[in-house]
Order: structure tokens, then C-alpha cells, then sequence
């Protein structure tokens, strides 16, 4: 069995598409819409791990945020230089940096609700 991609559904997919490629780095892979009201951008990394965003435009009630249970994980080259680039974006650490057995990361919440651990690796 292969692992395909991680499914996150949006409630704007261009702030979510602008969030995944401009602050984490993904690039797209493929944007389409397989019907009306529904918008569908495969993002990946440079391992080729996929991250889907899905909108569906129909179904929003604006009284009804939904919460993500997912955390995603990424790793860095250089924790304070990130920490700088999110300060510098107004990205908010959520919590971190934490020291752990074989280096350190800090939680980052994206705009759907959606966890996001930065490692840096000894």
C-alpha cells in the first residue's frame, strides 16, 4: 500500500494556496475543478508528498468554522532563521520553540485550523 496525500478541506482555498506555498514552501502540482463548487489544488514538497486543499464553494455557512484535528509536520534547516521569516510574515508561533531529544520545533497554526510543526534536527 502507497500513501497518496493528506486532504485538507478550506474555507478559502486562495488564502490556504497562499499560505501552503508561500510560507511552507510547497509547490503546486495541479489545480482543477472536477465539478461546480468544488476546487481541488495538489500541492507537494520536494520529496514529492502531497497536500490536498479542497474548497467547496456550495456548502459554506459561515456560522459553522470547523476545526482541524490534523498536525502536520515539516523539517528546516535553521529554526531561528524560520522563526524570523514567520515574525516577519505575522505568522504566530503557537507554541515552541521545545527541546526534544534530537533538537528543538515550534507549532504554527494555519489559516483552516491546521497544526503545523517546524523541526530542526540535530
Amino acid at each position: 500500500m502507497d500513501f497518496l496525500f493528506n486532504t485538507i478541506e478550506v474555507a478559502d482555498i486562495e488564502k490556504s494556496f497562499q499560505f501552503y506555498t508561500e510560507i511552507l514552501n510547497l509547490k503546486l502540482s495541479r489545480r482543477f475543478e472536477p465539478r461546480s463548487g468544488v476546487e481541488i489544488i495538489f500541492l507537494e514538497d520536494e520529496q514529492g508528498n502531497n497536500v490536498e486543499l479542497i474548497e467547496y464553494k456550495e456548502q459554506q455557512n459561515p456560522d459553522s468554522k470547523k476545526e482541524s484535528k490534523i498536525k502536520m509536520g515539516f523539517g528546516v534547516e535553521d529554526l531561528d532563521q524560520t522563526i524570523k521569516f514567520l515574525n516577519d510574515k505575522k505568522i504566530a508561533i503557537k507554541e515552541g520553540p521545545i527541546q526534544i531529544k534530537d533538537g528543538r520545533f515550534i507549532n504554527i497554526e494555519g489559516p483552516d485550523g491546521v497544526m503545523i510543526g517546524l523541526y530542526e534536527f540535530n
